[in-house]
C-alpha cells in the first residue's frame, strides 16, 4: 500500500510541473523580438510555441502588441520587497485586436484568454498545504524565485467582471473577470491586489514578487491578439478616497483616444 501511495504521489508530483508557476527562462527555437526593458520572457516548458510580444510605437507612446497563434507564454516585471505594500493600486492599459471564444474558462481546455495580468506573490509556507510545499519544492528545483499564490485578472469572452474562480492549472491561483466580449478601444484598469488577495485566499497577503501579462490560445488553438500599456502602480494618496467594489477591487475606466 506504501509503495502504491509513493507511485501516486510521484505522479502527481510530475504531472505539477505542467502548471503555470513552472515557467523557464531559457533559450527558444523561434525568433521573437526582444522584451521591453524590465521584462523578463517567461516561457512554459510543456508548450513549444511561444506567443510573440513587440514593442510598437504608437504616437507619442509605446504600446506592446501580443499575438498568440496556437501558443502560450509571459513576459515578467519583477517588483522590489514591499513594492506593492507601499504602493498597492496597480493600473494598466489594454484592449483586444482578435478577441478568443472559449466554452468554460474554468476547465482547461479553455483556459485561454486573449489578455491576462498576473501578480505573482512569494511563497508562503505558512498558508501552503502539504501539496502545495511539496508542488513549490519542485518549483524552485527550476526557479529559485518561484512563486506561490497568484491572482490573475483577465479579459473574458465570457464571464462577467466580477466573476472569480480557482485556476484549473493551479489550486493556488485565482482568475478574476475584468469583463468580458470585444474590446477593440483602448481601457484602463485599476486593482488592489492585496485586497483581492484577501477576499480571495482569506489570509493576509505575502511580498509580491512579479506582475506578469500573457496572451495565450494553446488550449483552444486560436489566434489572439492584444495590447497592452503604461503598467504602474500608485499609492492611495496618490489615488484618492475611490472606495473597491463590492466584488473586485477592480476600477475600470474607459480611456478615449488611440494612444495608449
Amino acid at each position: 500500500m506504501r509503495s502504491c501511495a509513493l507511485r501516486t504521489l510521484a505522479v502527481r508530483l510530475a504531472s505539477a510541473l505542467l502548471a503555470w508557476a513552472l515557467f523557464t527562462s531559457g533559450a527558444v527555437a523561434e525568433s521573437l523580438p526582444p522584451p521591453p526593458e524590465g521584462w523578463e520572457p517567461l516561457r512554459f516548458r510543456r508548450i513549444e510555441r511561444a506567443t510573440r510580444y513587440e514593442p510598437v510605437p504608437d504616437g507619442d507612446a509605446t504600446a506592446l502588441r501580443a499575438e498568440a497563434r496556437c501558443s502560450a507564454s509571459a513576459l515578467m516585471h519583477p517588483l522590489a520587497a514591499g513594492q506593492l505594500e507601499e504602493a498597492p493600486w496597480l493600473r494598466w492599459r489594454w484592449r483586444i485586436e482578435q478577441g478568443l471564444v472559449a466554452h468554460d474558462e474554468s476547465a482547461k481546455r479553455g483556459d485561454d484568454f486573449a489578455a491576462r495580468v498576473y501578480v505573482l506573490f512569494r511563497f508562503d509556507p505558512s498558508q501552503a498545504s502539504l501539496w502545495e510545499r511539496a508542488r513549490h519544492r519542485l518549483a524552485r528545483a527550476l526557479r529559485e524565485d518561484a512563486p506561490g499564490r497568484a491572482i490573475s485578472y483577465v479579459w473574458s469572452s465570457r464571464e462577467p467582471a466580477g466573476q472569480s474562480w480557482v485556476s484549473p492549472y493551479a489550486a493556488e491561483a485565482r482568475v478574476v473577470s475584468l469583463g468580458r466580449g470585444p474590446l477593440p478601444d483602448w481601457r484602463s484598469e485599476e486593482v488592489d491586489p492585496r485586497a483581492d488577495y484577501r477576499r480571495l485566499f482569506g489570509s493576509e497577503p505575502p511580498d509580491a514578487i512579479a506582475v506578469a501579462l500573457m496572451t495565450d490560445s494553446d488550449d483552444t488553438c486560436a489566434d489572439a491578439v492584444a495590447w497592452y500599456a503604461d503598467f504602474a502602480l500608485s499609492s492611495p494618496e496618490a489615488r484618492g478616497p475611490e472606495p473597491a467594489g463590492p466584488e473586485t477591487s477592480a476600477k475600470p475606466r474607459q480611456t478615449p483616444g488611440r494612444n495608449p
